[in-house]
């Protein structure tokens, strides 16, 4: 079943989120996961909670997604966005 890793970031730091952005797709790849959304133009229909960058990835499955979050590959990269801005991330399965 597909996997969804879905991001709310507030960019705090747009040198940090620059270099992130620069060096996780390659990462994303390697473990099978494909960009849906990744920032772009964002309107808020209902509430507030919102408002910043949104990105969305797919993987194949739950463990493609958490073995590309906690890699090795990914530490030093996942520092930076944590240290660029406010972060929210979840996984949610796909339908069927």
């Amino acid at each position: 079943m597909k996997v969804y890793m879905i991001a709310h970031i507030e960019v705090t730091n747009l040198e940090l989120m620059q270099k992130y952005r620069e060096l996780v797709p390659k990462i994303i790849e390697k473990f099978n996961g494909k960009y849906i959304v990744r920032g772009g133009d964002l309107k808020v229909l209902e509430g507030n909670a919102l408002k910043h960058r949104m990105v969305v990835v797919e993987f194949p499955n739950k463990e493609s997604a958490e073995n590309f979050y906690y890699s090795e590959e990914y530490a030093p990269v996942k520092s930076l966005r944590l240290e660029a801005g406010n972060n929210s991330s979840v996984l949610v399965e796909g339908l069927e």
